[in-house]
């Protein structure tokens, strides 16, 4: 008697569990309510004459506990993102109508204002300096900025020839040097522009684009060396 009732709560073990895989089935990963009918199910389809271990049963909750908290963690991640990429939308939205300082070799020079630069000196110089040219490409003049250490290097020119005369507002050109043992190296130019408009969810990795005046590529927020 003990040996039939014994096969047939394995046999409706059996069926029980593989009628709950093929709700399952199509998905890779269990979900919190699967797991807990699975658990409910193996519970009341139990042999009475061989009950499981409690042991067993620990474990399983313990799985169902550890199950339920990452799931939390990850809707805790989820709000979170979200609501760290709308502050980021916020604040990039405030830099429409502003200048920042981006990877660039020309900008405008505008009636009554200075250009504004950064230099990126990977390391120590004799000498840096930034010569300037017209938008056609001819040569105006140095700014000179002496011995420097490695790291960024602001600069700003007022617009004025050596006579203290105003250049016309316009385009211009800049390349930045560094000396280093008699030989003149270009470095990298940060020149500040206007943000015409900010794209959210943009680029290669949907991140925050500036549209930048004067540029026909948009510029991802993180390159934004200055904000003017």
């Amino acid at each position: 008697m003990s040996i039939e009732k014994t096969d047939f709560y394995q046999s409706l073990q059996v069926e029980n569990r593989q009628r709950e895989a093929s709700k399952t089935q199509g998905s890779n990963e269990l979900g919190k309510d699967e797991f807990m009918k699975l658990l409910i199910t193996q519970m009341e389809n139990q042999d009475p004459l061989k009950p499981t271990d409690n042991t067993e049963y620990i474990a399983q909750l313990a799985q169902f506990s550890s199950l339920e908290g990452i799931t939390n963690m990850s809707s805790s991640l989820e709000g979170f993102t979200s609501q760290l990429q709308s502050t980021q939308a916020l604040q990039a939205s405030t830099l429409v109508g502003r200048s920042v300082q981006v990877l660039a070799n020309s900008t405008q020079l505008e009636e009554g204002k200075s250009v504004k630069g950064t230099i990126e000196l990977q390391d120590s110089a004799s000498n840096v300096f930034v010569a300037a040219y017209t938008a056609e490409g001819e040569y105006i003049g140095d700014i000179t900025l002496g011995s420097r250490e490695k790291g960024d290097v602001a600069f700003e020119w007022d617009g004025l020839d050596t006579e203290g005369q105003p250049f016309p507002p316009g385009n211009y050109q800049f390349r930045a040097y560094a000396t280093r043992d008699g030989v003149n190296e270009q470095v990298d130019l940060y020149l500040g522009r206007n943000v015409d408009s900010v794209a959210l969810n943009a680029g290669e990795r949907g991140e925050i684009m500036l549209n930048i005046s004067g540029l026909g590529d948009a510029v991802p927020l993180r390159e934004v060396k200055v904000i003017n």
